[in-house]
């Protein structure tokens, strides 16, 4: 009967000492990585304040998209509509991109001004879009969920 005990006791001493460490590595091996953060309206209405304030989330539609860099394979994106993203993504460089949809054509206005105008007998067009997502190459680490921060600006805003 001592005998039992003792080697019970064994047993549930070396399940504690074993157990903890295995279900802590079993924990590490399923935490996600990717990239989260999010979208800022870098555009400046009006004349620009120095020093500028601090820019506002950008609460207009976008997607956020991940390709990688070596191919350019859109590999996750996300609708956002807050401003705040969150993709989980296996660790590697990827490029994170703030893709705002086509707007309509810029035409000139009173304090707007159409870059890449084209001219003609029609009133000036834009050829690029006045409101553009910016993109950043980041690495991904095993386990990490990157922070980064996009921007949109409307360029067509004087």
């Amino acid at each position: 009967m001592r005998r039992g005990v003792t080697a019970l006791a064994v047993l549930l001493a070396f399940g504690l000492v074993v157990g903890p460490a295995q279900a802590s590595r079993h924990h590490r091996a399923k935490k996600p990585s990717g990239v989260k953060g999010v979208v800022l309206d870098a555009s400046c209405p009006g004349a620009c304040a120095q020093p500028a304030p601090p820019e506002p989330v950008y609460t207009g539609s976008l997607t956020v998209q991940v390709a990688r860099a070596g191919d350019g394979t859109v590999v996750a994106s996300e609708a956002v509509s807050d401003g705040h993203f969150r993709l989980r993504v296996k660790p590697g460089t990827y490029d994170v991109s703030a893709v705002v949809p086509t707007t309509p054509p810029c035409q000139p206005q009173q304090g707007y001004a159409c870059p890449l105008a084209v001219a003609g007998p029609e009133p000036s067009v834009i050829v690029a879009p006045c409101v553009t997502g910016e993109s950043q190459r980041v690495a991904i680490r095993h386990h990490r969920f990157t922070h980064l921060e996009l921007h949109v600006r409307n360029s067509c805003i004087v």
